[in-house]
């Protein structure tokens, strides 16, 4: 990120990195979330198993993908407006 022999304060560094790293949370937590009941449904498929209340799992599960995502951000916006010394 220090391209051009451009300095950045700490503050700055800090924030860079903390916004990288809620990217990648964003990215992969979903798919973290979703590969159980893909997993648990591709078993299912495979050896012909009979999923009745199994659903109510898949669908628990996909619903909690929106409210992680919006934690991660919260949790972002959260780090970078607390009073931190520059």
């Amino acid at each position: 990120l220090v391209r051009f022999g451009e300095a950045q304060s700490q503050r700055t560094i800090r924030t860079q990195r903390a916004l990288y790293l809620m990217q990648v949370l964003q990215g992969f937590l979903p798919l973290a979330i979703l590969s159980v009941p893909i997993g648990l449904f591709v078993v299912g498929a495979i050896f012909q198993i009979n999923m009745d209340f199994a659903t109510l799992i898949f669908t628990v599960f996909i619903w909690a993908c929106p409210s992680v995502q919006a934690i991660v951000q919260l949790r972002f916006i959260r780090q970078s407006t607390s009073k931190s010394p520059e």
